[in-house]
């Protein structure tokens, strides 16, 4: 079974750690009626389970402790729910949308 995340080294990790941060803020906003990180995760696993690849809430639940960092194509995914101005904060973290 493939990986739903990868794991990266914790050294010179600044703007991996920002990146990850950006992604766990991503998943609140795209999923704002979640009210604890165990409700997050479990909508996030379940609107990113496919059929070929499940996604687990600990997998998620990692992705929001900045533990792990997502796939591409998660965060794609995720992405268009918040809403794709929120790329720009990646971007120039100084813009506000």
């Amino acid at each position: 079974m493939e990986k739903s995340c990868r794991k990266c080294s914790r050294s010179g990790g600044g703007q991996m750690d920002r990146e990850r941060a950006w992604f766990a803020s991503l998943m609140w906003r795209a999923f704002p009626e979640a009210t604890s990180e165990h409700e997050l995760a479990t909508l996030v696993a379940e609107v990113l389970t496919t059929d070929r690849v499940p996604v687990h809430p600990r997998t998620v639940r990692n992705w929001l402790r900045c533990e792990n960092a997502p796939g591409f194509h998660y965060t794609l995914r995720i992405l268009a729910l918040a809403g794709a101005e929120r790329v720009f904060e990646i971007l120039d973290p100084e813009v506000r949308t």
